[in-house]
């Protein structure tokens, strides 16, 4: 079955549909739900399986999906249980923005406008769709903000399902431009703060 994606012009306004290959194929601006799980100082990264048509085996967003033709930002919150088997709610999430987030590649030039959003994780048991995802692990928030300034070379990840530690470096990380990075951590942060207030 072909899925089909509104896509948008530069300001975010609905200009028509296409199929989610095309939409890569020519670059179109579409619209995108992402969701950032932390815990405490730590952020939760998916490994994406090595099964996956795009990044495979790279650490990724913790939730993340297309919003297809006739969805809004709160139809993207089934990403969360598709992949990660938790049910939650938009009302459960702090929004973070709307970041454009654009990879190019040698095959597709992927361009987003991010619904971006950061949830307080709270030990919850995942049930991953493993055709999707084949892990989940944390990463301290200030190794991987080191990591994508380039200040280290490398950083320590914890499965959170089977505690397994791997040693992880920007290569092993989906490709998103380090403006996308930046604005994920800086929102991250100030949700952080707010949580100890």
């Amino acid at each position: 079955m072909i899925e089909f994606i509104t896509i948008v012009d530069h300001r975010r306004k609905k200009i028509g549909l296409k199929s989610r290959a095309d939409v890569h194929r020519d670059g179109d601006w579409h619209e995108t739900f992402h969701c950032w799980m932390m815990d405490h100082d730590r952020l939760l990264l998916q490994l994406r399986s090595d099964t996956k048509a795009d990044f495979p085996a790279l650490f990724d967003i913790t939730a993340a999906g297309h919003l297809t033709a006739g969805e809004t930002v709160r139809d993207g919150v089934r990403e969360i249980q598709e992949e990660l088997g938790l049910e939650l709610t938009l009302d459960q999430l702090t929004p973070l923005g709307v970041f454009e987030d654009v990879i190019e590649t040698d095959t597709f030039l992927d361009r987003e406008f991010a619904h971006t959003y950061v949830y307080a994780y709270d030990g919850e048991a995942f049930t991953l769709d493993e055709t999707e995802v084949a892990d989940v692990v944390s990463v301290e928030i200030t190794a991987l903000h080191a990591l994508i300034d380039g200040t280290q070379s490398e950083m320590e990840t914890t499965s959170v399902i089977s505690g397994e530690t791997r040693v992880v470096t920007k290569r092993d990380l989906v490709p998103h431009p380090t403006n996308y990075w930046e604005q994920v951590l800086a929102g991250v942060k100030t949700a952080q703060e707010e949580r100890h207030d």
